[in-house]
């Protein structure tokens, strides 16, 4: 179960994040084997892997925090 946000942080927009980030996370193998198909593998993790970025530093800015160097962010895509 995801951590419940402080009182100050909570938001539906931070929830929606959450969960998008969440699914972002999940092994989706009908729509991996889709791109496989369609040949366009690379490019739907690299989206993904950019998806996941910008919902971070849209999370860390709603949070007040400093954005992060993607460089240090896990690649989520490296069980592929």
């Amino acid at each position: 179960m995801d951590p419940v946000p402080s009182t100050r942080a909570h938001s539906p927009h931070l929830d929606a994040i959450n969960l998008m980030l969440r699914d972002l996370h999940t092994r989706h193998d009908e729509i991996r084997h889709r791109a496989a198909f369609r040949g366009c593998t690379n490019e739907l993790l690299t989206l993904q892997q950019e998806l996941v970025n910008y919902l971070l530093d849209k999370k860390h800015s709603l949070l007040g925090l400093n954005p992060t160097q993607h460089d240090s962010i896990p690649n989520y895509n490296s069980f592929t």
